[in-house]
C-alpha cells in the first residue's frame, strides 16, 4: 500500500490543534479520518514534542498490534489518570505493559475464559426479562433502564450483588465515577501536563482538574473497595452466589494479587462492561427507529425461531443469524470506541519504510476502519446484510483472514478486551427479546439525528444521546410471556444482594 509522507502537525504554544482536540473528541476523530483521506491510513502528527500516528486500516492493526503485540503495548502518559486517581498501576486499563499488568490481565483472563463467562447466562438472561418488564411499565425511562441492565449483571457476575432500578445507590455511585473518570481521561480535558510535565507544578488554585483527579480518586477507590468488603462480609457468612471477586480471593495466594489489585480489577470490569454494552444496545434502539426494514427482517428472523409462546433465549442464538449481523452492524456503524484507548511504542520500530521512535502514541482510528469505502459498501448506511454473506461484512469475499477483527470496537493485540464475549451475548439477547417483544418506533415522521458529531455523546466511549422512540408491544400474548418469564426471574434475583 502506498503511503504519502507523514505530515507532522506541531502544537505550539498557541494551543492552535490542542484547541480543537479539547474543543471535542469527536471533532479530532472526524479529522483524523479525514487526514486519512487526503494523506494515507498512516497519519503522524506531534502533540507538543510527542509523536503520535493513527492507523485507519485494519492491515497496519493486525502487522503492528497483533504481529507486534510485544512492543504496542504500552500505554501513553497520563499524569491525572497513572499518577493521581489510579497510581502503582492499579487501573489495568492504564497500567503500563509490564509485570504487573500481566499478574493483572492473567488473573482477568481466568475469570473471563468462555466456560465461565457461558455460566453467567442464567444472570443475563433474568437481567434482560427485567428490562423487559421495565420497557413494558415504562417505556419512556427506556435510556436508564437499558443502563441499569448492563451495570447490574456486572454488578450480579463479579459481587454476587445486583440493582433493581436505575436508581439503585451502587448503580447511581458507578456511573458518576465512571461518568467524571471517563472525562478526564480525553484528550483536551487537562491542560497538556504530559507534553509539558512543567504544567503540574502550577499550584492547586490554577490547576481545577487536580482537584477534580483527586475527587474522583476518593470516589471510585471508596467503591471499589466497598464493594470488596461486602463481598467479603457475605463470604463470611455463606451467604454468597459465586462470583468473580469470591474467585479472585479465593485464590489470591496463588495469583499473587494484593488486595488493591482484586478491588481494581472488580472496578474495571463494572466499568468496561456497563459503557459499552449499554451504548451498543442504545445504538440499536436507535437504528431500529430509523430503519424499519431491518427491525421486520430481524422480527421474522426471531418469529420463525422463537413463535410467539416464548421469548429468545441463549439456546437460540446459534439460529439467529440475522440478530448477529445486526449486532455487528450497529457495532460497524457507530462504533462504542470510535479510537479506543491509544496504545504506546515501547521500542523503535520501522514500519512500511517509515522510523517509529520509541514512545510514540498509537491511535487504532476504529471509525475510519468501518467507514472505509474500499472494504464496505455504502459504509455510512445501516445495512445488516452486508454481514449475511461475509462475516467481516465487506466487498470482498474472502473472509479466511484470520488476523483481521469483525470489530474493532474492543481493541486489538495483547491487550484486546478480554470481556468481549460476555458483552456481545448482552448484546445479542437483549436485541432478540427486544425485538421479539416489541415494535420500536420513532415518535414523528421527522427524521432522528444519527450523526455521530451531534447526537452521540463525546470522549474515548460513546453513545446516543437520549432520543424519542417508542415501544409497542406486538402483542398481549407476548406481553403474558414476559410477565410469566419475570415471575421465574424473581426467584432468581432472590439469590442475589440488592
Amino acid at each position: 500500500m502506498a503511503l504519502v509522507d507523514i505530515p507532522l502537525f506541531i502544537i505550539d504554544h498557541s494551543g492552535s490543534i490542542l484547541g480543537v482536540i479539547a474543543l471535542s473528541f469527536a471533532i479530532f476523530l472526524l479529522q483524523q479520518t479525514e487526514w486519512s483521506k487526503k494523506y494515507g491510513s498512516i497519519v503522524g502528527f506531534k502533540i507538543g514534542p510527542q509523536n503520535a500516528v493513527v492507523l485507519s486500516d485494519y492491515r497496519h492493526v493486525k502487522e503492528l498490534f497483533d504481529k507486534r503485540g510485544g512492543i504496542y503495548s504500552g500505554r501513553p502518559e497520563q499524569y491525572a489518570g497513572q499518577q493521581i486517581i489510579c497510581p502503582d498501576n492499579i487501573h489495568m486499563l492504564l497500567a503500563q505493559y509490564g509485570p504487573t499488568w500481566r499478574l493483572m490481565r492473567k488473573a482477568m483472563q481466568g475469570l473471563l475464559n468462555i466456560n465461565a463467562i457461558d455460566a453467567l447466562h442464567p444472570i443475563q438472561l433474568a437481567e434482560a426479562t427485567q428490562t423487559m418488564s421495565h420497557l413494558l411499565d415504562d417505556p419512556e425511562g427506556y435510556y436508564d433502564h437499558i443502563r441499569r441492565y448492563s451495570t447490574s449483571v456486572i454488578l450480579a457476575s463479579v459481587y454476587s450483588q445486583r440493582g433493581e432500578s436505575f436508581q439503585s445507590p451502587k448503580v447511581q455511585n458507578l456511573y458518576n465515577s465512571q461518568y467524571r473518570f471517563s472525562r478526564i481521561l480525553e484528550p483536551g480535558a487537562t491542560p497538556p501536563v504530559d507534553a509539558f510535565p512543567f504544567l503540574r507544578r502550577l499550584p492547586e488554585f490554577l490547576s481545577p482538574w487536580r482537584t477534580e483527579a483527586k475527587e474522583i480518586r476518593q470516589i471510585q477507590s471508596s467503591l471499589y473497595f466497598n464493594l470488596v468488603k461486602e463481598t467479603k462480609e457475605r463470604r463470611s457468612k455463606h451467604d454468597l452466589e459465586p462470583c468473580f471477586i469470591e474467585k479472585l480471593l479465593d485464590d489470591q495466594e496463588k495469583n499473587g494479587l494484593n488486595d488493591a489489585q482484586i478491588a481494581y480489577l472488580g472496578g474495571t470490569s463494572m466499568e468496561a462492561g456497563s459503557d459499552t454494552t449499554s451504548a451498543a444496545l442504545l445504538t440499536f434502539v436507535l437504528a431500529m427507529t430509523q430503519h424499519p426494514e431491518s427491525l421486520k427482517a430481524l422480527q421474522a428472523e426471531l418469529d420463525r425461531v422463537c413463535g410467539t409462546d416464548r421469548s429468545p433465549n441463549f439456546d437460540d442464538l446459534d439460529q439467529l443469524k440475522y440478530t448477529r449481523a445486526c449486532m455487528n452492524e450497529v457495532l460497524r456503524w457507530r462504533p462504542v470506541a470510535p479510537a479506543a484507548v491509544p496504545h504506546m511504542l515501547t521500542q523503535d520500530d520501522t514500519y512500511e519504510g517509515y522510523v517509529l521512535p520509541k514512545g510514540t502514541i498509537v491511535f487504532i482510528n476504529a471509525w475510519a476502519i468501518h467507514m472505509n469505502e474500499s472494504e464496505y459498501d455504502e459504509p455510512e448506511k445501516f445495512m445488516p446484510e452486508r454481514f449475511m454473506g461475509n462475516k467481516f461484512g465487506c466487498k470482498n469475499q474472502d473472509d479466511s483472514d484470520d488476523h483481521r477483527r469483525i470489530t474493532y470496537n474492543f481493541g486489538a493485540g495483547r491487550r484486546v478486551c478480554p470481556g468481549q464475549r460476555l458483552a456481545e451475548n448482552s448484546v445479542l439477547l437483549n436485541m432478540a427479546k427486544m425485538a421479539w417483544l416489541f415494535d420500536i418506533l420513532p415518535i414523528s415522521s421527522e427524521p432522528i439525528d444519527t450523526s455521530i458529531r451531534t447526537a452521540f455523546t463525546d470522549g474515548v466511549l460513546i453513545a446516543p444521546h437520549k432520543f424519542p422512540v417508542r415501544f409497542v408491544p406486538r402483542s398481549e400474548q407476548r406481553i403474558n410471556v414476559i410477565q410469566g418469564d419475570l415471575e421465574r426471574a424473581k426467584k432468581f434475583f432472590a439469590r442475589y444482594k440488592e
